[in-house]
C-alpha cells in the first residue's frame, strides 16, 4: 500500500460521509477507502480502476475530488485544467504526494484553480493539501497533444505519456539498431508502445503492429499516431502480454523501470521470462535498456543466443532468439 493512501486512511472521519472521485488513482488499494460513494479513475490498467481512461468523468453528487501527485507536472497541470473544466460549481479538492516527490512545487499548479490551499495532514512522509476547485474553461485532451518529429514521421503525446513530447535516447538507439537488421515482416507487438513511435516505424515497414501498454493516455497516442500516418494498426491496454492475441514473430520493446515513482526491474524481468512462450519457434526478442541494468543474465536464462546490437555509455540493443540469428550482430559473452 502506497503511504499516500495511508494518509488518506487517516481522513476516515471525513471520507464517510463524501461522494468521492480518486483521479489518476496509484494504487489498488484506494477502493477500499471507507467513503460513502467512491469512483477510482486511473489512467494505470493495472489499478483495476472503474474508469480506465486517459482523463476522467466527475460522476454526478461528487463532492470530493482527490488527486494523488502524479509523476509529471504535466499530467498535473493537465489534470487540474481538465477537472476544472468539468465542474459548474466549486468542488473541494485534496492533492496529496510525497513530502520530498514534488508535492511541494505541485501547491503552485494547485494554487492557480482553488480559492486557497490549506495543508490538511502530515504524515508517512507525506502531505495532504485541500482547496475548493474553481470552474474553467472545459478542455480538448487533443489540444494538450506534443508533436514528435521522427524523419518524415509525426506521433502523438499526451501529458502522462512516457517521455511527454520527445523521443526519448533509448528509443531512438532501438530504431536506429533495427533499421535494416529485420526480417520479413510478420507479426510484432510493441510492450510498452508510448506515443506510438516503434510500432508507427514498424507498421510502415509492413509489419502487423499490436501495441500494448498500461497507460490509457498512452493508448489513446498510439492510435492517433497510427492514424496520423495512415497506418494500421491494434492497440490495447493490458499488463505485458495480457492483451496479445496468439503468437507474434517479433516483440520489441523499451520496458519501463519504474512502477510509479519506484525504481524497479521486476517488470522487465517478467517480460523477458515470459517473452518466449509468446513468440513462434524463430521469433525474436528485440529491447533496449540502460545498461547499468542486469538484462543479460535475465536474457540468457530466458533465450538460447543473446546478441548486444547497439550500445551507447548510457543504453544497449539487445537481440535474443531461441535459435541461429536472423541477421548479422555482436555475439554477447
Amino acid at each position: 500500500m502506497e503511504n499516500t493512501t495511508r494518509l488518506l486512511e487517516r481522513q476516515a472521519g471525513t471520507l464517510a460521509d463524501r461522494s468521492v472521485l480518486v483521479v489518476d488513482a496509484n494504487d489498488p488499494a484506494l477502493s477500499g477507502l471507507p467513503a460513502k460513494t467512491l469512483h477510482l479513475h486511473a489512467d494505470d490498467f493495472t489499478v483495476g480502476a472503474q474508469q480506465w481512461a486517459p482523463v476522467p468523468t466527475i460522476p454526478e453528487g461528487t463532492d470530493l475530488l482527490v488527486l494523488p501527485l502524479p509523476k509529471s507536472s504535466d499530467r498535473l497541470r493537465f489534470l487540474l485544467n481538465w477537472l476544472a473544466g468539468e465542474l459548474e460549481t466549486p468542488c473541494e479538492i485534496w492533492l496529496l504526494g510525497p513530502a520530498k516527490g514534488g508535492i511541494r512545487g505541485a501547491l503552485k499548479h494547485l494554487q492557480v484553480h482553488v480559492d486557497e490551499a490549506v495543508l490538511v495532514d502530515s504524515a508517512r512522509h507525506c502531505k495532504l493539501y485541500s482547496g475548493m476547485l474553481q470552474p474553467g474553461p472545459a478542455q480538448l485532451l487533443e489540444s494538450w497533444g506534443q508533436l514528435i518529429r521522427h524523419g518524415d514521421m509525426e506521433v502523438v503525446s499526451y501529458p502522462g505519456v512516457f517521455s511527454h513530447g520527445r523521443l526519448d535516447e533509448g528509443s531512438e538507439l532501438l530504431l536506429d539498431a533495427m533499421d535494416g537488421q529485420l526480417p520479413a515482416p510478420g507479426r510484432v507487438l510493441d510492450v510498452g508502445c508510448g506515443a506510438g513511435i516503434i510500432s508507427v516505424t514498424l507498421a510502415r515497414l509492413g509489419w502487423q503492429v499490436q501495441g500494448v501498454d498500461v497507460s490509457a493516455s498512452a493508448v489513446a497516442a498510439s492510435c492517433e499516431s497510427l492514424a496520423r500516418n495512415a497506418l494500421q494498426g491494434r492497440v490495447r491496454g493490458g499488463d505485458l502480454f495480457s492483451a496479445l492475441e496468439g503468437r507474434v514473430d517479433m516483440i520489441v520493446t523499451n520496458p519501463p523501470f519504474h512502477d510509479g515513482r519506484q525504481r524497479t526491474t521486476e517488470i522487465s524481468r517478467r517480460l523477458i521470462a515470459e517473452a518466449p512462450k509468446h513468440l513462434v519457434s524463430n521469433g525474436v526478442l528485440w529491447l533496449v535498456a540502460n545498461r547499468e541494468l542486469p538484462y543479460m543474465q535475465w536474457l540468457n536464462d530466458a533465450f538460447q543466443r543473446v546478441e548486444i546490437v547497439r550500445e551507447t555509455n548510457r543504453f544497449r540493443v539487445y537481440r535474443a532468439s531461441q535459435g541461429t540469428a536472423v541477421s548479422p550482430g555482436t555475439t554477447a559473452p
